[in-house]
């Protein structure tokens, strides 16, 4: 898998309708809300993301208002 997109931790703020999640981020010492979706392999095995729980978000290059919660950390 390539990692050239830049990775985040991040706090789920709200779940919005299909899917899509409301994640703040902190990126260097701005706090920013992304619009976040489910990847593919956490939509394959079931993997449920609720509000409050702390994920890793992959962004998008070109918006990083967009990105991906890759993993959900317990």
């Amino acid at each position: 898998m390539s990692s050239d997109k830049p990775r985040f931790s991040g706090l789920v703020a709200s779940a919005l309708g299909n899917g899509f999640f409301s994640v703040d981020v902190v990126i260097g010492s701005d706090k920013k809300s992304v619009l976040c979706q489910l990847s593919g392999k956490m939509r394959t095995n079931n993997i449920k993301v609720v509000v409050g729980d702390n994920v890793d978000v992959e962004l998008d290059p070109y918006d990083m208002k967009k990105g991906r919660i890759i993993f959900r950390k317990r």
